[in-house]
């Protein structure tokens, strides 16, 4: 069970009778998910180097779980793309990962229809009224990123991993984060692809589903 989270890296949670430190590999503000009493999901983790021997997986929203773990998207993605089970991407292949273009580092480049594609993923786990929102706190690296994305403009393509069940769309968080709204919408304007996708969650995995509109407006 959640009790708080004392910073973005550290969540303190009951098991049983016991209090126990566990390890927030999310920098969102996550305010929407962890809230008192809620149940989540801790693994096992090996203390030495660190200050916690837990790290925060998932979180219990209603009736289903959320992933916490942000690096999980690119883990899902990678996966659909090696079962070719992407639509929109059918037949892309991975050439490198984490490639470094100008000032930014993206995560995949692609090879798609004899093309090359420069790759972004994002993890998103806030959905209000069925459209997920992106960013949950305001991030200067995902800016950067998006900016270099710009420049590339139709050779690039931003990827929004959507860790949960719930959504019918995906859309910029302008209340959270105003200069990542605006440029996204820069981004679509220069040819930028922005794509989407929910997941199907359940306590034993996490796999991509179906796409989702990207709404920059």
């Amino acid at each position: 069970m959640f009790l708080s989270r004392p910073n973005r890296f550290l969540v303190l949670a009951r098991i049983g009778g016991r209090r126990v430190a566990a390890a927030s590999r999310d920098p969102g503000r996550l305010d929407r998910l962890l809230v008192p009493g809620a149940r989540v999901l801790l693994a096992a983790a090996d203390p030495t180097g660190r200050r916690t021997s837990y790290t925060l997986m998932l979180v219990r929203r209603g009736r289903q779980w959320v992933p916490l773990v942000p690096a999980l998207a690119n883990r899902i993605l990678e996966a659909a793309l090696q079962r070719d089970g992407v639509p929109g991407l059918e037949g892309a292949r991975i050439l490198r990962r984490e490639v470094v273009c100008g000032d930014s580092r993206f995560d995949f480049l692609l090879s798609h229809q004899g093309s090359r594609l420069w790759t972004e993923v994002k993890s998103v786990t806030v959905v209000t009224r069925r459209t997920a929102l992106f960013p949950d706190a305001p991030t200067t690296r995902g800016l950067r990123q998006l900016q270099q994305l710009t420049r590339l403009g139709s050779a690039a393509q931003l990827v929004f991993v959507v860790q949960r069940a719930g959504a019918d769309a995906v859309a910029p968080f302008r209340e959270r984060d105003p200069a990542f709204a605006e440029a996204l919408a820069a981004a679509a304007r220069a040819g930028v692809q922005l794509r989407a996708y929910s997941c199907l969650v359940t306590r034993a995995g996490v796999r991509l589903d179906r796409p989702l509109p990207v709404r920059v407006d």
